[in-house]
């Protein structure tokens, strides 16, 4: 066989281009990807600094602002606007903010008494109803409840459906601590639960949250809206949800002056349910996000106002 044959060298040229091409190829992927890898870590470093600085401008508008609201904050406030703030052709930072009182705050299931945790039986009512309409099953609701419980509780006795050390430091946890026995500081720290396996996180967790070192539980009516309806449902015991978002929409423009106008129009008003309303608050969800074409990195702060306007932050998520 005469392997000179033109045919035959053809091929084997064709053969070698086409091998050096998927070569030639594979080295422009892994460069490309180099260069968004170090593209991405400068913007992330760049973004921090920007998200941090961003959040103090949002939080000296609040201060600015709120002495205006003293009696009620309401949805139509320019503190509830977003705003955008273009720093060059390039990057851009959008800062959101928020109502961050209108949540259910895990931890107000407890009271503190003594340095031991007793259950505040109203709010753990509510909460149990709350699951309820998020769509849980009886064992469901029981096993997050208790699992919530048994991470609190200073015992290391599980309840019925609980989770105490014996599970968070077993072989089948990836947590591999003791129970804090102490009240959540983040909502992201239900994802230790056992029960979250089935659950998944981002849907189960709207309208909850927890708010660190704190068992007070407040809702502003005057900035509900459409997503607090199965919160506000699950707090009158409220079946018909079509019924409880009208009374979320029919709300004055102005906002309510009193809890007492927005609770007559619920059958159940007991006083343990007036005493978590409110027409106003200090509690304020502060959103930055720093993007440009390629990325997007954010910073959610949960900052509170105290009687003289000082503000705490008391939580930061970045989302990077």
């Amino acid at each position: 066989m005469n392997i000179n044959k033109p045919g035959v060298v053809l091929i084997t040229t064709l053969l070698i281009v086409m091998v050096m091409s998927v070569i030639s190829i594979q080295i422009s992927k892994k460069f490309f990807i180099s260069v968004q890898r170090e593209a991405y870590i400068d913007f992330k470093n760049q973004s921090y600094q920007m998200l941090l600085s961003a959040e103090s401008q949002a939080i000296k508008s609040i201060q600015k602002e709120i002495i205006v609201l003293q009696e009620k904050l309401i949805n139509q406030d320019l503190t509830m606007n977003n705003s955008f703030f273009s720093l060059n052709e390039i990057v851009k930072i959008q800062v959101g903010i928020e109502d961050g009182s209108n949540c259910f705050n895990l931890n107000s299931i407890f009271r503190n008494s003594n340095n031991t945790f007793k259950i505040n039986k109203s709010n753990l009512e509510w909460l149990n109803r709350l699951l309820k309409l998020k769509g849980l099953n009886d064992v469901e609701t029981k096993s997050f409840v208790d699992q919530l419980i048994d991470w609190v509780d200073v015992d290391s006795q599980p309840l019925n459906f609980g989770a105490e050390d014996y599970f968070y430091i077993g072989p089948l946890s990836s947590t591999k601590q003791f129970t804090p026995k102490r009240l959540l500081k983040n909502l992201s720290e239900i994802r230790n639960f056992p029960i979250m396996e089935s659950l998944r996180y981002k849907d189960f967790s709207q309208n909850l949250c927890a708010i660190p070192g704190s068992t007070k539980q407040s809702i502003n009516i005057n900035t509900l809206n459409s997503n607090h309806v199965v919160l506000i449902a699950a707090l009158f015991d409220e079946k018909n949800l079509e019924f409880v978002e009208s009374q979320i929409i029919d709300a004055p423009e102005m906002g309510y002056d009193s809890i007492e106008i927005f609770a007559s129009r619920f059958a159940q008003s007991q006083k343990s349910i007036l005493n978590v309303l409110a027409v106003n608050s200090r509690k304020l969800i502060v959103t930055t996000r720093v993007f440009n074409e390629s990325f997007s990195n954010e910073l959610k702060s949960l900052v509170i106002l105290d009687s003289s306007n000082f503000a705490t932050i008391l939580n930061r998520d970045f989302i990077f």
